[in-house]
């Protein structure tokens, strides 16, 4: 028998003790702690509770444990695959890659996201210039671990990065790059779903090429892009450019030797928290997930008109079987038959043509006359490709009509949420199929329900008793089929670079193309296990949702997704010019100062950078507030001080002057944390700090000056911010003497 685990192992005696050493922090008023007090027999009790709750606590099942949890919203995540940015080289011609594309590495498989079209183009040369220099960054772009500016390190309005092509783009050709930012910050930005939607540009740029325009001239042209998911050079992504005009040769500083085919990249408007730096720039590149697909579906609209088709351009279209099924008026699936021309087709025949085209592989239906037409509605239609292989193994059994029937698959590796299931039902000579749906278990599952219950433990397949979950229709023939079934993910696809470098297709090999990985794959995680569910399950239901309190504004603005936020402060009540805060107030209003993460000494957050977080909290603020979004005020503060040292630190006036700036800092780092939201910078706090450094005898004289806006003095000499100011280091002058010359 296995031992159960230990949820709470204190015992009556240390519940009692623990309560009692509380009284006097919690009711300081209560001073009678002796055996006849009341209080005290009430507090023994409570603790005998307390112990008996644990008692059975210690005792509950893990079954029931995942009721919990459902209870709550939550259940064990599954596994999830690797993805890796894998690059195509040695592209003698334009040829398309269908999404699903299998490569191999190592012993691990995985497939490629989207379908990529490759340009036999290669990237020469890199040239970014601003208005003080010129680089070439050719050699770093090549290196991996190197990260180079993009735009310079102020990244400044008009700076450009140049990408030298080695050979010229027609007209209409389509460009794929993949661009890697170097992202090792102290700060991490909290994990975004949608960038675009939810994230605002902090600034924008432009991509051009040099060409012919329409008027004949040679010029900058804009470049149509396609696809972004850099967001204007902030993120990590892959770009689609468009070149819809002829490139011309042009020589571009410092690489004068020869004219080259370039595409530049501008910065429009200014505004990066963090100026871009580029770990590699990349042509012909995809996302890649570890795992293997061996059967998909997909589905299409009816018109209910004639000669509909539908085209579908994928790995299993390409190299597997291709079948067709239609949604009939009962909501049952019936398999279509494939002929290789409709004109033999009767009116009222279920007949299809698979062609290969440009396209994919098109499939086409037909005209009441040759071939009968699908019936109009949306998802009618459903593509199902499989590998050969798998074509057998797709019928995992057949249902004998009992109630609780268990199918077990052993020798198929399946996992919870990646397969797709349906039962045959016998309807004259035929089947008929329905879409069953895996449920946790079948305790909300109505007799009629069509759901299922998959035991990755026991690998077996869990039918209902038509009081909880329909039994499936009985059949003396195989009738439980796998119309969508993948396989992958967890750890193990977390690869190391170069290790993803092969085809799995013998078709695709002949193509004769290099296939490399640039890049850790990352990402692929084990399934959750209860523990860490019920671990995550308790942080979750601690952090706000809602903005309510000051410190929930405070923790859901670090939250924000996509963004970077070193430091925020929410002033409740407090809007833009108050000078009387706190004892002025506005009522409804809430004001939030951030400070973004950057490299400057005062970072400064962007237009977009504001305007993403006031969305976000726009979701989840009080009906009856108005949200304001504000940046730093930032005080230069430098102090005048004479000191009066010891003989041998007569010298060292450099390290007091380090000590004042690592306290008049506005962000955290290593040396310590940073200066609060409109801290008072009080005399006595930096004169304490210039006496407590070894060397220092007394402080002579020590006077504080500021600049900037909304600062006050008091007549003893502290400087007082605005509610949303922060301080940081002026040229502070120290004088040093001798404590022997006084």
């Amino acid at each position: 028998m296995l031992p159960s685990p230990n949820l709470d192992d204190r015992d009556f005696e240390q519940i009692v003790r623990e309560a009692r050493r509380a009284i006097p922090k919690w009711l300081p008023e209560w001073t009678d702690e002796n055996m006849h007090d009341p209080g005290i027999t009430m507090l023994e009790m409570f603790a005998w509770i307390s112990e008996m709750q644990q008692y059975y606590m210690n005792r509950v099942p893990a079954a029931t444990q995942l009721k919990f949890l459902k209870l709550l919203g939550f259940a064990p995540q599954l596994g999830s695959s690797a993805g890796a940015l894998v690059q195509f080289g040695n592209v003698s011609e334009p040829l398309v890659l269908p999404a699903g594309t299998k490569l191999k590495g190592q012993d691990q498989l995985y497939e490629t996201t989207l379908p990529i079209r490759l340009s036999p183009v290669a990237l020469q040369r890199i040239i970014v210039r601003t208005e003080q220099e010129a680089n070439d960054y050719t050699s770093t772009n090549e290196n991996a671990g190197v990260s180079y500016y993009a735009f310079g390190s102020d990244a400044l309005q008009a700076s450009r990065m140049y990408l030298a092509l080695d050979r010229e783009l027609a007209a209409g050709d389509l460009l794929t790059m993949a661009i890697k930012l170097f992202d090792d910050d102290p700060v991490e930005a909290a994990p975004v779903k949608d960038l675009h939607a939810q994230v605002v540009p902090s600034a924008r740029v432009s991509w051009k090429y040099y060409g012919v325009g329409t008027d004949g001239k040679t010029a900058w042209l804009p470049v149509e892009v396609l696809t972004d998911e850099t967001l204007h050079m902030a993120y990590s992504g892959k770009l689609a450019l468009r070149v819809p005009g002829e490139m011309r040769p042009v020589m571009v500083h410092p690489a004068n030797d020869q004219g080259r085919y370039w595409i530049c990249c501008t910065v429009e408007e200014a505004g990066y928290e963090c100026p871009p730096r580029v770990e590699q720039i990349t042509f012909n590149a995809v996302q890649a997930l570890q795992r293997d697909t061996h059967s998909a579906l997909w589905s299409f609209d009816s018109s209910g008109e004639g000669h509909q088709a539908a085209a579908l351009d994928h790995y299993l279209s390409r190299y597997g079987k291709l079948r067709v099924q239609v949604r009939e008026q009962s909501g049952r699936w019936r398999y279509w038959r494939e002929v290789r021309t409709l004109d033999d087709c009767a009116p009222h025949d279920r007949c299809y043509t698979a062609q290969p085209g440009s396209d994919g592989m098109r499939i086409g239906f037909g005209d009441g006359e040759h071939g009968a037409i699908p019936e109009r509605g949306s998802g009618q239609i459903r593509l199902i490709a499989h590998l050969p292989e798998f074509g057998d193994r797709r019928m995992i059994g057949r249902s004998n009509g009992l109630p609780g029937q268990s199918i077990a698959v052993y020798d198929i590796p399946l996992q919870s949420g990646r397969f797709k299931l349906q039962v045959g039902v016998p309807i004259g000579s035929e089947l008929l199929w329905e879409d069953w749906e895996q449920v946790s278990h079948f305790d909300a599952s109505a007799p009629e329900a069509r759901h299922f219950v998959f035991d990755a433990r026991a690998k077996s397949i869990r039918f209902g008793n038509n009081e909880r979950g329909a039994i499936p229709s009985q059949h003396d023939e195989p009738n439980l089929c796998l119309i969508a079934c993948e396989f992958g993910g967890g750890e193990r696809g977390n690869v190391k670079p170069g290790l993803i470098t092969a085809f799995v297709h013998p078709e695709q090999h002949r193509l004769g193309l290099n296939v490399n990985n640039p890049f850790f794959a990352a990402g692929g995680t084990e399934p959750e296990t209860l523990q860490d569910c019920i671990a995550r399950a308790q942080r979750t239901l601690t952090e706000p949702f809602r903005a309510v309190t000051a410190e929930d504004v405070e923790r859901i603005v670090r939250q924000t997704p996509g963004l970077k936020v070193a430091k925020v402060k929410a002033l409740p009540m407090y809007t833009a010019g108050m000078r009387e805060y706190p004892k002025e107030r506005a009522p409804g209003q809430l004001t939030v100062a951030v400070v973004p993460f950057g490299y400057a000494d005062t970072p400064m957050p962007s237009a977009g950078f504001m305007q993403t977080i006031k969305r976000h909290l726009d979701e989840r603020r009080l009906i009856t507030t108005e949200v304001h979004v504000i940046p730093p005020e930032y005080i230069r503060i430098s102090i005048h001080a004479t000191v009066v040292v010891e003989p041998y630190f007569v010298d060292e006036a450099a390290s007091v002057r380090r000590a004042l700036r690592q306290t008049l800092k506005p962000l955290d780092g290593p040396a310590g944390a940073g200066w609060s939201f409109g801290r008072t910078v009080h005399r006595g706090d930096l004169l304490g700090i210039v006496s407590r450094i070894k060397g220092v005898a007394f402080i002579q004289e020590l006077w504080i000056e500021a600049e900037g806006r909304g600062w006050t003095k008091t007549s003893g000499g502290d400087i007082m911010l605005p509610p949303n100011g922060l301080v940081h280091s002026g040229d502070h002058e120290i004088e040093l003497m001798s404590r022997t010359d006084m």
